[in-house]
């Protein structure tokens, strides 16, 4: 192994090489920043499925008691019941922890490097789409009166994925940096079973002192097949109305949810829009940035905000309604958050999507896309599959669909 594979494989070696007890994680960045890995926890913070009441209260205690350590673990989507309730009737078939974080006694830092050299794993013997086509297509025509109606300006409908794999998702998660490297790319075990594995590119929140900046994502294309397609598609985002116009609602939602917390006249929105390019998909992004009110807790940050508006839609709480109703399946992780928190006043945090969890055998993905009064059913359904493909490519198996009840 040459000196730039040994770089690159150094980090996700050092996980595979760790013991198999108790909490571990890796913070990997893509090659756009050191890689973290975190062992030798000496406390835990794990709330089981459907336990979010008074977690945000929990969390905050136990961030108190460890301020002097980083600070590592999820956020579940379902966490947001704990900041503004709403009427809950979605079932969990694939529950795992609602909130999970440890403090770590040791933190590796590994130079940045593009990951490569994954080993094998087997493959995924499915991974099945949890409705049909026309039943997901139906769901976003849902959305879409919503809008027309005007009880909403957009919705972000998602639907879930589950897989059957045995294999050591440490190695998966190598391979799913490597196939789909992303920014924002973190693995969590909560050490009683579950793992998560997540190559987000989107930023939720990053923290340094005072100030705070969130980058929310909205607006995809695929990448094309040739120079020429890829070019012809990225142009196509970023001259898109619809997509936009889905950024900026996005935006204001954000400035207003940093308003709540953020010094008057400090919430600013840098250049509209910028786009990013990853080996799957194109996407346009925005960033928003604003200094926190005097002893502003982290805490009391994510209650301003959470769950992101770019997973949510806005105005936020009516959404938040509706996609239990339109929706198959409790979210879990994916479109909760992931990162670290600490020492001090410092944290970072991703927008959980492309994110697999593992536990008992099955994998579950998700996928979804910004819904507005210009989708189009269709289309739709194509970005969430687009979407999966990262996923896919580490699981070596394609997306499955459910046939249409009126198909023979």
């Amino acid at each position: 192994m040459n000196g730039a594979a040994a770089l690159a494989a150094a980090p996700f070696r050092a996980l595979l090489e760790a013991e198999r007890r108790g909490p571990i994680a890796l913070l990997h960045s893509g090659g756009q920043g050191p890689a973290l890995l975190c062992c030798d926890p000496v406390d835990t913070l794990t709330l089981p499925a459907g336990a979010w009441a008074g977690a945000f209260a929990a969390l905050d205690r136990f961030l108190a008691r460890h301020r002097d350590a980083k600070v590592v673990g999820w956020l579940g989507y379902d966490l947001g019941l704990d900041v503004e309730p709403w009427p809950v009737q979605l079932v969990d078939d694939f529950p795992v922890p609602v909130l999970h974080v440890a403090a770590y006694a040791t933190v590796h830092t590994f130079a940045p490097a593009l990951p490569t050299g994954a080993p094998r794993v087997p493959p995924a013997q499915a991974l099945l789409a949890h409705v049909s086509r026309a039943d997901y297509e139906r769901r976003v025509a849902a959305v879409v009166e919503h809008v027309r109606a005007g009880d909403i300006f957009q919705a972000n409908l998602t639907q879930p994925f589950t897989a059957h794999w045995d294999g050591d998702p440490r190695a998966l998660f190598w391979r799913l940096c490597e196939r789909s490297p992303a920014p924002f790319a973190a693995y969590v075990e909560d050490g009683q079973g579950t793992a998560v594995l997540s190559s987000s590119p989107e930023e939720f929140l990053c923290r340094d002192g005072g100030a705070v900046r969130t980058r929310p994502i909205k607006g995809t294309r695929p990448r094309g097949g040739d120079a020429a397609e890829d070019a012809r598609l990225l142009t196509e985002l970023c001259g898109s109305d619809k997509d936009q116009a889905e950024l900026a609602m996005i935006v204001d939602l954000m400035r207003n949810d940093l308003g709540k917390v953020a010094r008057i006249g400090s919430v600013r929105v840098g250049p509209f829009p910028e786009h990013g390019s990853f080996a799957q998909v194109h996407h346009l992004f925005a960033t928003v940035e604003a200094e926190l009110r005097p002893d502003t807790s982290h805490v009391d940050l994510l209650r301003a905000t959470f769950p992101g508006g770019s997973i949510t839609g806005c105005p936020k709480l009516r959404c938040l309604e509706i996609l239990e109703q339109l929706e198959v399946a409790r979210r879990g992780v994916y479109t909760g958050a992931i990162g670290w928190f600490g020492p001090g006043e410092a944290m970072h945090l991703n927008i959980a999507i492309r994110t697999l969890v593992h536990r008992g055998g099955r994998l579950r993905g998700n996928a979804g896309g910004g819904i507005t009064a210009l989708s189009d059913p269709h289309q739709e359904w194509r970005e969430t599959l687009a979407k999966m493909a990262g996923l896919e490519q580490a699981l070596q198996v394609q997306v499955g669909v459910p046939p249409d009840p009126e198909s023979p």
